[in-house]
């Protein structure tokens, strides 16, 4: 008997269905890129936005040079270092304690009494100035103690009639104590074109072991 279709065949088990198709490969999500990339911008513009204001913003304000006169004192200070070469000896007295004595600017140098080496250190040098007493004695009463020394007294001048004497000490990094005396003497008057002038003298020596 012929089969009704004889283009099919029957013979044998059906055949196994197709296999499904393999797991699809997910295609990476631009999303998480784009978000990097939006916050790199936004970091950008932010950081763009402060260094505008900061360049348009002044500058902070840098340390007092040894040259500028410090709150309290009328007069400008300068560096005394170069002045004080006659009363130095090498490494004595300390840098750090030069570096913290300065002289009103445009005072002349006058005498100077060098350390004779026989005792602890003990030297003097004398200047002068056309200014008033009242005004250096200002000046160092301000300009020693913010550049560290510790002012142990303001008054008169032992043996020195109507001298003022600004004594002030610091520690030192040879770990000796150092004082400075300043005594300021009377302002004369000179001449009309001169007018006041003032002597002072800075004492500087260290101070003895009492141990």
């Amino acid at each position: 008997m012929e089969h009704p279709n004889p283009g099919l065949v029957t013979d044998g088990p059906p055949a196994a269905p197709a296999a499904p198709a393999g797991p699809r490969r997910a295609v990476p999500s631009a999303r998480p890129a784009l978000v990097v990339v939006g916050i790199a911008a936004v970091l950008v513009l932010l950081f763009g936005i402060g260094a505008a204001l900061t360049g348009s913003s002044s500058p902070s304000k840098p340390a007092a040079p040894a040259t500028a006169h410090v709150q309290g004192a009328t007069l400008r200070a300068e560096a005394a270092t170069a002045a004080l070469r006659p009363i130095e000896r090498p490494g004595t007295p300390p840098a750090d304690v030069l570096h913290a004595i300065v002289l009103p600017a445009g005072s002349t140098a006058v005498s100077s009494k060098p350390w004779d080496g026989s005792t602890q250190y003990s030297a003097k040098m004398a200047f002068h100035l056309d200014t008033s007493q009242a005004a250096v004695v200002s000046f160092y009463r301000a300009e020693l103690e913010a550049r560290g020394w510790s002012i142990s007294s303001v008054g008169a001048a032992a043996g020195k009639k109507d001298a003022t004497e600004v004594l002030a000490q610091r520690a030192s990094t040879d770990g000796w104590y150092w004082e400075i005396g300043v005594v300021v003497s009377p302002t004369t008057f000179t001449s009309a074109s001169a007018g006041d002038r003032t002597r002072f003298s800075l004492d500087l020596f260290e101070e003895p072991d009492t141990g």
